[in-house]
C-alpha cells in the first residue's frame, strides 16, 4: 500500500481523533454531546461514523451473507469518510478533527460475526488498501453487564436492536474480545487511550474526553469562548 506524505502545513498539522468502543457502551452519545457542545468552535470538526441514516442491511446478522453484505457497506462508508477528512486535512491548519467510531470497528465486527474465511480476507484486504487518516483513539470501556443494561435503557428502536443482535451477551463478549486483539494490541497501544465509563456519567465522560484531547492538543476548554447561540450541556443532558 501506498503512504501518502502529508505535506507541512505551517506551525501545526491537524489531529485526527477517533472515539470508539462496543455498541451500547455509549460511543455514539457522547461523540453527538461533544459535537454539540462544540458546534461553534472553529478548532474542531466533526466527522458521522456513516453517512447512511438507515443501513441497507442489518449490522450484526447472524446470516452469514447478510453481515458480509453490511460489513462491506459499512467500509464503503468509512471509506468515504476517510476522503472527505482527508480533503478537509488539506485545506486546513491546526484543527482538532473528531470521528465517530474507528476505521478498526471493521475488523472487529466482521472477526466477531463469523464471516466465512474468504469474505472476511477480503474485506481485511480492502481495509488494507486504503490509508486510514487516524492519529489517537479514545476508547470506551465499561463491563458487559454495564453495556447490555444501556442497550436495554435506550428502549427505542427495540426491533433493530434484536436484528442486530445487539442484546446478545455473548456476541458483545466476542466484539469486545476482538477490540482488546485489534485496538488494544501491542502495534496500537501507543495511539489509543481507554476511558472507563463503567460508573460515569455522560456529563463526566465528556470532561475526561476533553481533559484527554486537552493534553493530545494543548487546546483550552476553560478558555474556549462561546457562542452565543451556542447549547449549554447540562441543558442538553437534562
Amino acid at each position: 500500500m501506498v503512504k501518502k506524505v502529508y505535506r507541512n502545513k505551517g506551525s501545526k498539522d491537524n489531529i485526527v481523533i477517533s472515539i470508539a468502543g462496543a455498541h451500547g457502551v455509549g460511543k455514539s452519545t457522547i461523540y453527538q454531546l461533544l459535537k454539540k457542545k462544540l458546534a461553534h468552535d472553529f478548532k474542531f470538526k466533526f466527522f458521522p461514523e456513516r453517512y447512511v441514516k438507515i443501513p441497507p442491511f442489518p449490522f450484526g446478522s447472524s446470516n452469514k451473507q447478510i453481515a458480509f453484505r453490511s460489513e462491506i457497506h459499512f467500509l464503503q462508508q468509512l471509506t468515504k469518510r476517510n476522503q472527505s477528512v482527508m480533503n478537509y486535512d488539506e485545506r486546513y491548519n491546526g484543527r482538532i478533527i473528531v470521528l465517530d467510531r474507528t476505521p478498526t470497528c471493521i475488523l472487529v465486527y466482521s472477526k466477531s460475526l463469523n464471516l466465512k474465511e474468504k469474505d472476511y480476507k477480503l474485506i481485511l484486504d480492502m481495509y488494507n488498501s486504503v490509508n486510514w487518516r487516524e492519529d489517537y483513539v479514545i476508547y470506551l470501556s465499561a463491563k458487559p453487564e454495564t453495556i447490555l443494561k444501556r442497550i436495554r435503557q435506550r428502549g427505542s428502536l427495540e426491533k433493530i436492536r434484536k436484528e442486530w443482535n445487539e442484546y446478545e451477551k455473548e456476541y458483545l463478549l466476542k466484539i469486545l474480545s476482538y477490540y482488546n486483539q485489534f485496538l488494544l494490541s501491542k502495534k496500537e497501544k501507543d495511539k489509543v487511550l481507554i476511558l472507563d465509563t463503567d460508573i460515569n456519567t455522560p456529563e463526566q465522560v465528556i470532561q475526561e474526553v476533553e481533559s484527554i484531547i486537552s493534553n493530545l492538543t494543548n487546546y483550552s476548554f476553560q478558555k474556549r469562548v462561546k457562542h452565543p447561540g451556542q447549547t449549554d450541556l447540562l441543558k442538553f443532558l437534562k
